[in-house]
């Protein structure tokens, strides 16, 4: 993957990657912001369904939101 940095006036930077966005090294985390009812049906969700599962341990919970994946792992609040 072959990134090109970014930096605005303040300072901050963004860096634009091509490549398989869940090919990133485990030192990486990844989250995604779903709807209450967990369908995660269309898009990039469809993906972090199927790669990271636990969408029914979410629905058991009835939490309005959050599954968080971080180095590798599934956390849920």
């Amino acid at each position: 993957m072959a990134g090109s940095p970014n930096e605005d006036s303040e300072g901050s930077r963004i860096t634009y990657v091509k490549g398989d966005l869940f090919a990133c090294p485990k030192t990486d985390s990844l989250a995604h912001c779903i709807s209450e009812d967990c369908r995660m049906g269309a898009g990039i969700a469809v993906h972090f369904k199927k790669k990271f599962g636990g969408v029914q341990e979410l629905l058991n919970q009835r939490l309005d939101v959050v599954l968080i994946v971080c180095n590798g792992k599934m956390y849920l609040r």
